[in-house]
Order: structure tokens, then sequence, then C-alpha cells
């Protein structure tokens, strides 16, 4: 009875064990779902190795049912990307049943010979996992791969299937061939040592994907901050220009109200008053000279956007000084917030598209806040609480890069859904 009960705590200990660290490597790539879907996926997970842990199941049954209980961990604990949430444990997964590949051959061959007790493999093959995540964990904040929106493709997936399969395939053929017990030992410890270099080749690769795509968004911010440089040039010379012709023309339109009033034309007089101010909101017109060049490109290139699709903005922009931010990361920053809030907008059916902009600048300090009106619900994710509601490969970046480069500046990016249909964003960083 005592070793029965021993033996079930062994499985309970080893089982959690298990858990904890698929845990401690998920979270550091995904974002955690919340709820009764997190509790159902992890449930499953420990009571299968719970049941597994007991080696009555064969090599068949137990990779196979690990397989879909990691697989539904990463589609019901997690959100994000699905090929991330399938990517991400599968890799996980290949490199757990290598290794336990290198602790039965490693202590066998070790050992003279003698037969390996499960348990034994079990507890050795979970001690080289924990080397294993904590190597990748110190990988990812070493090379900075974190929670990217970027979940990768079939390829990723073909990579540690094959391997498994390869290795499943050997293993067994190992087991029927006639020959040396202690060569096809040494043998099949090589081949599991190979392939999990295979495995872990997947991260740099990884890495060099988002570094691509994370050079391909700053590039395309580049050549948009050319454009709305020369967009702020061109309204610019038109306000001048206007200026210049208000000013030429201002003697004669002076004269003509003079005269309509003598005559107690009110009426015309208004008319000509009201067809003077509005050709000159149309022609030229800045709704931002911070002194800031980046600052006033992107809000006057908003407000051209927001008037041509009948978008209401609502301006409180204090005047900047030099700020100690790179022009590229202030453009991101707030370039995104701006593009997501007409999009946004856009979408919002009736008369009520709206844009609060507001910016100041005080002691050190650079606080930036950006509001619109939406339509439909917006899920706030976990983690980060950035909600996207962009979901193809290479989109969904735009908010973490934001979150990303107010850190960089030891600041902070919030997100908040107000009443009345209101989305907020609010950044606030150290550029003093």
């Amino acid at each position: 009875m005592m070793k029965t009960l021993g033996a079930a705590a062994g499985c309970a200990v080893l089982s959690l064990y298990s858990s904890v660290l698929l845990k401690i490597y998920l979270d550091i790539f995904l974002h955690q779902a919340s709820g009764r879907r997190q509790t159902a996926g992890w449930f499953l997970f420990f009571t299968w190795q719970y049941l597994s842990e007991s080696g009555r199941y064969n090599e068949q049954i137990t990779l196979c049912f690990t397989f879909v209980s990691i697989i539904f961990i990463g589609m019901a604990a997690y959100t994000g990307n699905w090929w991330k949430r399938c990517v991400f444990p599968v890799v996980y997964l290949a490199v757990w049943m290598l290794l336990e590949g290198v602790a039965a051959f490693g202590i066998g061959l070790a050992g003279g010979g003698v037969k390996t007790e499960f348990a034994m493999i079990s507890v050795v093959s979970k001690i080289l996992l924990l080397f294993f995540v904590l190597k990748v964990k110190s990988f990812s904040m070493k090379m900075g791969l974190g929670r990217e929106p970027y979940g990768g493709s079939i390829c990723f997936l073909a990579m540690p299937i094959a391997g498994m399969g390869l290795y499943h395939t050997l293993y067994q053929f190992m087991n029927h061939v006639q020959g040396d017990y202690e060569q096809n030992r040494l043998w099949m410890l090589v081949i599991a040592i190979a392939l999990i270099v295979m495995n872990l080749s997947f991260y740099p690769m990884y890495i060099q994907l988002i570094k691509g795509l994370h050079m391909k968004k700053s590039a395309n911010f580049y050549m948009k901050q050319l454009e709305l440089f020369r967009q702020e040039k061109q309204l610019e010379d038109n306000a001048v220009m206007e200026i210049r012709e208000l000013r030429h023309d201002m003697k004669q339109h002076l004269f003509l109200l003079n005269s309509l009033l003598q005559n107690g034309e009110i009426e015309a007089a208004r008319n000509m008053l009201e067809e003077l101010t509005r050709e000159t909101l149309e022609k030229g017109r800045l709704e931002s000279r911070t002194g800031n060049m980046v600052v006033d490109s992107l809000i006057n290139h908003t407000w051209k956007t927001a008037k041509e699709k009948g978008i209401r903005l609502h301006l409180d922009i204090r005047p900047l000084p030099e700020l100690a931010i790179k022009d590229s990361d202030l453009c991101i920053l707030l370039g995104n917030a701006l593009d997501n809030a007409l999009e946004a907008s856009e979408q919002v059916q009736n008369s009520e598209k709206e844009i609060w902009i507001f910016a100041v600048y005080e002691k050190g300090y650079l606080l930036f806040q950006v509001k619109n009106r939406y339509e439909g619900e917006l899920r706030m994710s976990s983690g980060q609480r950035i909600p996207s509601r962009k979901r193809e490969a290479g989109h969904g970046f735009g908010l973490y890069s934001m979150d990303k480069i107010a850190k960089k500046y030891g600041g902070s990016m919030e997100v908040d859904l107000e009443e009345q249909g209101i989305f907020l964003v609010e950044i606030l960083i150290c550029c003093g």
C-alpha cells in the first residue's frame, strides 16, 4: 500500500514538474489566455503526464497523446497567432523526446549494458529539459526575442515533426535489427544529439526572421517619414503662398466689405466672410507648429487624412523643445498611434468619427494621448493588453513596437477601452 502511494506521489510530482517547466518555456513566447480555457489546457496535460509516468503505455501511445495534449495547451491556454501556438510547443516536444533518448542510451552505455529503469530515464531527461528551458530563456532575453506577433508558417512544424518521426522509426528499427547492442545504443545517442542540435537551430532561424520583419518595418517607416517631411514642406509652402495671397487681396476684400456694410447689405457681407474663411481653411492649413519636425509632419498628415475621410479632429498640442529621442523611434511611436486611430475611425458607420490628440512636454517627459471612437468588439489580450484586428503574418507589430520603444526610453504605453466606444492610447516617455 505504501509503495503504491509513494509511486502515485512520485508520478504527481513529476507531472507537476513537467507542467511548470512547459509553462515557463511557453510564457517566453506566448501570451496567456484567461479563464476556463487555460485551466482546461493544463488540466489535460497534467492528467496525461500523470498517467504516462507509470510507464505502462508503449512509445507510440505516449508520443501521440503527449503531442495532442501539448498542442491543446498551445491552442487553449494561450492567445495570438495559431501557428505560433503550435510551433513552439512542438519544438519543445521534439527536444523533450530526444532528451529522453539521450538519457536512455547515455545511461545504458555508462552502465555497461544494464537495463535502464523507466523512472530513471524520466527523471534524468527532465533534469536535462530544465537546462534546455533555462538556456532558451537566457538566449531569448539576450537576443531580445519574446512575444512578437509573428507566428511563423508550416515550414517550422516540418522540422521537429520530421525529426520525431525519424528518431522513432530508427528506435524501432534498432530494437529489431541484429547486431552489436552497445554499438546500436551509441548510434542512437549520436543521432539523438544531432537531431537536438537541428531542432535548436530553429531559434536562431526564428530570430533572423523577426529581425528581417523589423528591418522591413523600419525601412517602411523611414520611407513614410521622408514622405511625411515632403508633405510637411509642401503644406508649409502652401501656407506661405496663402498668406501672401491674403495680404495681396486683403485691401480689395476690405474695400468690398466696407462698401457692402455702408449699403446695409449685411447678409452679403456675412456670406463673403464665410467664403473667405472657408477658402483659408481649405488651402495650406497647418494644424501643428510645435517646432518638432516629426510631430508636426505626423499631426499635419493626420489632419489632412482625417479631413479627406470626414473624421473630426480635436487637437491640444503644446510647443515641444528638442527631444532626446531618435526621429525614427518618435515616428514609430506617434505614427502607429495615429494610423491606428484613423483606421479605427474609418470603420465607424455613423457621423461620430472623431479623434482626440493631446501632447505635452514637462520636466523631461513627453506625454502623448490619442483617443478615437470605434465600432465592434475589441478584446484586450493578456500580458501587454495590446489589441489588434490584424491577423495576417507580419501585422500586429504596431502596438508591440510602440510598447517596446516606450520601455526603451524608460516610459510606458497604456491602452484602455473607455465608455461610449472610445479607445485610448497613452504614451509616456523620458526624452529630456
